[in-house]
């Protein structure tokens, strides 16, 4: 079934337009990721790292924006999704990312299938802007599973374009939090952090938590806020898990899902590349272009 598209009057189409370009051209760090790969996960260690490191107290911790100013060490830092890709098809997202020369690139990513399932949950639990069934949404050409792994693609490939790189994966992520937190850190030029104040965000941004932050909307955003307490599956932390797709995706479905990460992935992912791969190869964790040519 085909999906269902935002409608936003011009007006505010061309505010958002101004407001994201500025943001972007200022810009000294972009945390990157498609959606659904835990980046306000991340978002949430980072801004609790930020407050207790320096001491600061925001209303919406989740803009890390929000922590730049010009009587702080700190980075302008700026997550987004380099546009809207979950609702594009493949041929149309932007291959160009000289916009991000002369900056800073945290690229998250997730295994593919983890991302198109709980995709699928985000867009008819969570915003309902698809209607079908898990099986429809495989072969789901606008932001299915040829959009996700093209994304990838494209940014393996221009990975040499932004003045340093660094990759992060939710695996990795979830296999040492502490560790790829102090990583990103230190990546973005926020050195000094102490041990205990690693260990407190990281406490703090244990899943159950999470899930109580979002249940109450703690943190002021919509980024993290529950859209029916009732129903766990519309929860942006649903499970929090890796490879939690063999729930969801078997048979000719998995297969279809298969063939086409053979086919369309880019190999500097080759950790995603084949079924059953283990979430955490130290070799497979390139931090700088260099360092990670395939």
């Amino acid at each position: 079934m085909a999906a269902i598209t935002r409608k936003r009057g011009p007006a505010r189409r061309l505010v958002q337009l101004v407001r994201r370009r500025w943001r972007r051209w200022r810009a000294d760090v972009h945390i990157v990721s498609y959606p659904k790969c835990g980046r306000t996960w991340l978002v949430v260690l980072l801004s609790k790292a930020l407050e207790l490191h320096y001491g600061i107290r925001l209303r919406k911790p989740l803009r890390l924006r929000s922590y730049c100013k010009p009587w702080r060490d700190i980075p302008y830092i700026l997550q987004h999704h380099d546009g809207g890709p979950e609702f594009q098809y493949p041929e149309e997202l932007h291959t160009d990312k000289s916009a991000y020369a002369g900056k800073k690139v945290v690229f998250m990513v997730r295994d593919p299938r983890d991302v198109l399932v709980s995709s699928y949950f985000q867009k008819t639990r969570r915003n309902a802007n698809y209607e079908g069934t898990m099986d429809d949404y495989v072969h789901e050409r606008r932001g299915g599973i040829e959009t996700i792994v093209d994304f990838y693609s494209i940014w393996a490939r221009n990975r040499h374009v932004p003045e340093d790189f660094l990759l992060l994966t939710y695996e990795d992520l979830h296999a040492d939090t502490a560790g790829e937190l102090r990583r990103v850190l230190d990546f973005m030029g926020i050195h000094g952090v102490s041990d205990a104040v690693i260990a407190q965000a990281v406490e703090y941004g244990r899943f159950d938590n999470m899930r109580q932050l979002e249940a109450s909307n703690a943190m002021g955003s919509s980024a993290l806020a529950a859209r029916d307490q009732d129903d766990s599956d519309s929860y942006k932390t649903r499970k929090g898990e890796v490879g939690g797709y063999h729930e969801y995706l078997d048979g000719k479905s998995l297969q279809h899902v298969e063939d086409v990460i053979a086919l369309r992935l880019d190999p500097w992912f080759e950790r995603y590349r084949h079924q059953g791969t283990p979430a955490h190869h130290e070799a497979n964790r390139p931090t700088t272009p260099d360092a990670a040519a395939p």
